[in-house]
């Protein structure tokens, strides 16, 4: 069966960090990843791992469902909400993040004996990182398959072509943008994160 993979990064991460104490980027990180696990839970997704400031979610793997894609373009939406609600410490604005969906089929388990994780592999995952990578700040980003797998939902209405986009190791790949509503709901970030 097929899931789809996420990928997310703050934009400017890499000069940020180079200008905080790393308490303070360590406090950065939590602040924002408590929001993002909150909402995980919220949207019935499996958080895969995070590395330095990028997080890594898959929809349909542990509970297969056909509505992956939609969950993930759900979630990827409010996460972009919730990373504007935690401040840049060098800024005061809040955080700005990229984040990139591809779907398909994966493998899955534990490999290696000394700090075992689970992990996922395959190309999706690849793909799913170079949505991310060649991403526009403060959008979702999505490959043509994922788009495929939206189906006739209401996140159909939110797509814009974006075109080719040229992906390392990938060529060109046709992408799509989720763009917002014009009067859209705040998304409940919930508040036992700010714990």
């Amino acid at each position: 069966n097929n899931v789809s993979v996420l990928f997310a990064d703050i934009v400017g991460y890499t000069a940020m960090s180079q200008e905080l104490e790393p308490e303070e980027v360590m406090q950065l990180l939590h602040a924002l990843f408590v929001r993002y696990d909150y909402l995980a839970e919220m949207y019935g997704v499996y958080k895969v791992e995070t590395i330095g400031d990028c997080y890594m979610a898959c929809t349909g793997l542990i509970r297969e469902t056909e509505q992956h894609a939609v969950d993930l373009v759900n979630f990827g939406r409010a996460m972009i909400k919730a990373a504007a609600s935690v401040s840049n410490p060098l800024t005061g604005e809040g955080i700005n993040i990229r984040v990139g969906i591809h779907s398909g089929r994966v493998m899955s388990g534990i490999v290696g004996k000394m700090r075992a994780r689970y992990c996922l592999f395959g190309d999706v995952v690849n793909t799913a990182s170079r949505m991310e990578s060649t991403g526009i700040p403060g959008a979702v980003q999505i490959s043509e398959e994922t788009f495929s797998c939206l189906g006739v939902s209401g996140a159909v209405a939110l797509c814009r072509a974006r075109g080719e986009v040229m992906c390392k190791g990938k060529g060109l790949l046709k992408t799509y943008i989720i763009k917002e509503e014009q009067e859209e709901q705040e998304e409940d970030v919930g508040e036992d994160f700010l714990r």
